[in-house]
């Protein structure tokens, strides 16, 4: 997962006025998918023609057979990140449903939310954002209500307990002024997550400078930054004991102008794209990787290279959650099924571990069940409770915009 600038919608109206294998894996594991199930789905379909009415879900597994649709031939549409267009995510829908699927990818959360704000909902079915877009989406008009009861045997009962209502997850659920309530109104399903903080050769990271993000601005260390300012501001907060969530200061930004000067003039090199990142590190041109995460450093991980972590230090780190939403409009007779199967264990499994894009981790215990030992190692499952300890979720800059001038404004008085 990336971003570039990005904002809240509310902050931005005020400053603005598979191969076969997978196929056969799928079928014969889902649990019933490919044994005709129950030709009736509880589910008369009238919801796909009234422009924002909640969705159903049909019950007793019944949305992973094809027999009550009429899908031979239709698309369904999907705006998202890299990864979900995968062969082996995507494929194994395509044929058991006789449908095609068209995913449109993105790298800006306030791109893609334009996008579909100014029209292009009507191109698109399904749109996955980071959690903390869930409240404008919802407040736009653009996505609809899931009923909970019907979708928790497909979604929240196959995911590990942080994810859970009941344990105060609540980044999926919104009260009536759109503001999270885990005792709230369910509007999107959590579908992959992961964490930002700084990535360390830890053939030459000491173990107790990996304790604090004070290494990216040591002489003994070569640092990379990656210039990714949605990103980069955060850390520096985190870094500086500032809340990344609240509106900040004239002093804290200063603070802020200040750390981030010290980063660049540190720097070994600024980098502008992941590939350049990793290939830096991969050469031992840098140390450490500031910004990075297990979306960006997993590429190197899953080649072996396990020297390479996205640590997570004593001053804490980002979560954001991959949400999948429902669009407003008129839907294919699929789109249920199709929503259910990339929930499914097997898909969610498929998605950490894809045919191209990104290797991250998914919320979904059974999917993490079903990884052999050196996929847990690359995706560093048996670090992922300490991660979640010392880390915060992402929820949203309110003053993003003036930070992101801070950053770029402090790599340009640094490296002019």
């Amino acid at each position: 997962m990336t971003d570039h600038t990005d904002l809240s919608r509310r902050q931005y109206v005020k400053t603005a006025a598979l191969s076969a294998a997978a196929t056969t894996a799928l079928a014969g594991c889902m649990g019933g998918l490919d044994d005709g199930g129950d030709a009736s789905t509880g589910d008369d379909g009238a919801w796909r023609d009234a422009e924002l009415a909640a969705v159903p879900a049909a019950p007793d597994d019944r949305l992973y057979s094809a027999d009550n649709t009429q899908s031979s031939g239709e698309t369904i549409r999907h705006l998202t990140w890299s990864g979900y267009e995968a062969a082996n995510v995507q494929r194994p829908f395509e044929k058991k449903f006789d449908c095609q699927t068209g995913v449109d990818l993105f790298t800006s959360n306030l791109d893609a939310f334009n996008r579909l704000d100014d029209g292009a909902w009507r191109e698109f079915d399904h749109a996955t954002f980071d959690m903390a877009w869930l409240p404008d989406l919802a407040e736009a008009g653009l996505i609809r209500p899931l009923d909970y009861e019907a979708w928790k045997p497909y979604t929240f009962d196959k995911y590990t307990d942080l994810f859970q209502r009941e344990n105060g997850y609540e980044f999926a659920f919104l009260d009536e002024d759109y503001n999270f309530d885990a005792d709230g109104q369910l509007y999107g399903v959590p579908q992959r997550f992961g964490w930002a903080s700084f990535a360390l050769n830890t053939d030459v990271v000491s173990e107790s400078d990996a304790r604090s993000y004070d290494a990216a601005w040591a002489d003994e260390y070569d640092v990379g930054v990656y210039d990714l300012p949605f990103w980069g501001v955060q850390i520096v907060m985190l870094r500086e004991g500032i809340d990344p969530y609240a509106t900040h200061t004239d002093a804290e930004v200063e603070r802020i102008r200040e750390a981030t000067v010290a980063l660049f003039e540190n720097a070994a090199g600024v980098y502008a794209d992941v590939g350049s990142l990793n290939t830096a590190l991969a050469a031992g041109d840098i140390d450490i990787a500031f910004v990075s995460g297990n979306w960006i450093n997993g590429s190197l991980r899953r080649g072996g290279r396990f020297e390479y972590e996205a640590r997570v230090p004593d001053e804490g780190g980002v979560i954001w959650v991959e949400t999948t939403t429902m669009l407003k409009g008129s839907h294919p007779s699929v789109s249920t099924n199709y929503l259910a199967y990339m929930q499914h264990g097997i898909t969610a499994k498929n998605l950490m571990w894809p045919t191209v894009g990104g290797t991250n981790v998914v919320p979904h215990q059974s999917s993490i069940d079903r990884l052999n030992r050196r996929q847990r190692t690359v995706l560093r499952i048996d670090d992922l409770q300490d991660i979640i300890d010392k880390s915060r979720f992402y929820t949203g800059v309110p003053d993003l915009d003036r930070l992101v001038s801070v950053w770029e404004d402090a790599k340009a008085e640094a490296t002019g």
